[in-house]
C-alpha cells in the first residue's frame, strides 16, 4: 500500500513538472521560405595577381519565388544588397596599424513606401533563378604592407518592419529576412 502511495505521489509530481515545462516553451518564429545562396569568385586580377574584381551571384535555392531589391554595391538604401567585407592581417606581428575598411553604407533622406518600392524596383527570383553583380576590388588594396587579406561577401536582407512584412506576405510576396555570407577567402600581399 505504501509503495502504491509513493508511486502515486511520484506520478503526480512528474505530471506537474511536465505541465510547467510545457507552459514555459516559447512559440517558435515562423520559418521564412526564402532560401538564397551567395557565391563570390574572382572575375579579374591585377598585374600582380591580386583580385581586381569580384563576381557575386545570389541564387534562389528554395522552392518558392523570392522578391528582393537588386543586389548592389556599395550603397543600398533600406538594405537588400551585397557588401564586400575584408580584413588585412600584417606579416609583421609588431604592426598594429589595424584592419582595412570592412564595409560600406549610404544615406538617403527619404525612401518611397516599401510596397511602392517592391512594385517599382524589386526583382523576383523564381526557384533556380539567379542574379550576378560585379564589383571592383582593385583600389582597396593599394599601398598595403606585406600580409594576408581575408575577404568575403555578405547579403544583407532588406530592412522590413514586421507590419510591412505581414502586408507583403498577404500580397503574395516572399521577402528574404536572413543575412548570409560567402566562404572567407584569402590572398597574400607581397
Amino acid at each position: 500500500m505504501r509503495d502504491g502511495f509513493r508511486f502515486a505521489i511520484l506520478a503526480a509530481t512528474a505530471s506537474v513538472w511536465a505541465v510547467a515545462a510545457a507552459g514555459q516553451q516559447k512559440a517558435e518564429k515562423p520559418v521564412n521560405p526564402a532560401r538564397l545562396e551567395l557565391m563570390a569568385e574572382v572575375a579579374a586580377t591585377t598585374e600582380d595577381g591580386y583580385p581586381a574584381a569580384l563576381r557575386v551571384t545570389v541564387k534562389n535555392v528554395g522552392n518558392v519565388a523570392v522578391d528582393m531589391p537588386m543586389p548592389k554595391f556599395p550603397c543600398v538604401p533600406g538594405g537588400g544588397g551585397v557588401d564586400m567585407r575584408f580584413e588585412w592581417h600584417p606579416n609583421d606581428p609588431e604592426d598594429h596599424t589595424g584592419a582595412l575598411n570592412t564595409g560600406s553604407g549610404c544615406w538617403e533622406e527619404h525612401f518611397a513606401n516599401l510596397m511602392d518600392r517592391v512594385h517599382r524596383d524589386w526583382i523576383r527570383l523564381q526557384p533556380g533563378d539567379f542574379i550576378t553583380v560585379s564589383e571592383s576590388f582593385r583600389g582597396r588594396f593599394q599601398n598595403l604592407k606585406p600580409g594576408t587579406v581575408e575577404y568575403w561577401v555578405e547579403y544583407v536582407p532588406p530592412e522590413v518592419k514586421t507590419e510591412e512584412l505581414i502586408e507583403l506576405q498577404r500580397s503574395g510576396y516572399v521577402i528574404p529576412t536572413e543575412r548570409i555570407e560567402t566562404v572567407h577567402q584569402t590572398f597574400t600581399v607581397h
